[in-house]
């Protein structure tokens, strides 16, 4: 089994993710409703499946980096079973959304958030070799800052350049909306990191597969074959929410929202060296925004097309000033 992952370890990590997430999303019945998130036990299925890059990679990475197995079972005993567990307690308690879980559960998911944040920090639970350059933890420190105050920077100039609308979200939307306060703002950065993506993603596409790609190819080269089937992987929810269109148009746009995201993701992570830190904050504050944007969403909507625009602008400008990113010369 082992030598067969070595061989294939790409299309086993594919084949894992996929074939975990997508049966979970389905059979859970939350594809369907209006908000994915309501913390039902239906919504804890679909999360494990969330999860499923992470837990691709932790198999990936035990069956082909030397002393990965044991970091793989701790990470997993962990991080994912507590976090996992926690899930079951909120489900169980009958919240309507995460922003009503009140101060006590509030704060212990953004304690169990340090502590993943920890976890990944030590070099020790590194689940993939780096094959680049070690940093300093002062230049790690930079670029996780830098990744959050720098993307919600560009999203509050896209808010202020979206008109307001006439007609504020009613009252009772079932979308997640956050006050803009230190508790609101705190709440929405704990929850999106434990459960909007962050954690279930980040391990698996950035903190396995990404190294192991850039043994073989270019950041450039590794940043498209990832986006391609990072967008992919979101096509079940696409299809049955939407991405900017409907339909199979949703998969489309997804794949071109992701494409120049990854190579932004692949950039902080190289400069960090190989540290999940700032592909964890870049991902949680993408989710996070629209907690607090869907008070008004038509001007969200507005504000994410410029942002979407922004994306791809950054995306392409990377590669070009940045010589890391750039594609390898062939001697």
């Amino acid at each position: 089994m082992r030598e067969l992952v070595r061989r294939h370890e790409t299309v086993v990590f594919v084949a894992l993710t996929f074939g975990l997430s997508w049966p979970l999303w389905v059979l859970s019945g939350v594809l369907g409703r209006v908000d994915l998130r309501t913390p039902d036990l239906r919504w804890v299925v679909a999360q494990v499946g969330v999860f499923a890059p992470a837990f691709a990679g932790l198999i990936v990475a035990a069956c082909v980096e030397p002393g990965a197995g044991r970091r793989a079972l701790r990470t997993l005993l962990l991080v994912y079973l507590p976090a996992t567990t926690l899930a079951v307690v909120i489900a169980t308690r009958g919240y309507d959304s995460f922003a009503t879980i009140g101060t006590g559960m509030t704060i212990a998911v953004a304690a169990l958030g340090a502590w993943v944040l920890v976890w990944f920090a030590r070099g020790a639970n590194r689940l993939a070799a780096w094959p680049g350059e070690t940093v300093r933890a002062s230049t790690v420190a930079f670029w996780t800052i830098g990744a959050i105050v720098v993307s919600a920077a560009l999203f509050m100039l896209c808010w202020l350049g979206a008109a307001p609308s006439a007609v504020a979200a009613p009252a009772g939307t079932s979308y997640l909306v956050r006050e803009l306060t230190p508790f609101g703002i705190a709440g929405a950065f704990a929850v999106n990191l434990l459960y909007g993506g962050s954690l279930g993603e980040e391990p698996g596409w950035r903190g396995v597969w990404l190294p192991r790609a850039l043994r073989r190819d270019g950041p450039l080269a590794a940043s498209l074959t990832i986006g391609v089937w990072w967008a992919l992987w979101h096509a079940p929810i696409d299809l049955a929410q939407g991405f900017g269109l409907d339909g199979i148009g949703a998969v489309a746009v997804r794949l071109v929202w992701t494409l120049p995201l990854t190579v932004i993701f692949t950039w902080v992570t190289v400069r960090a060296g190989g540290s999940l830190l700032p592909a964890f904050a870049l991902h949680t504050t993408l989710n996070a925004m629209p907690d607090f944007g869907m008070k008004d969403p038509a001007r969200y909507e507005r504000a994410m097309a410029l942002y979407f625009f922004m994306i791809i602008v950054a995306g392409i400008v990377v590669p070009i000033v940045d010589r890391r990113l750039r594609p390898r010369t062939r001697s």
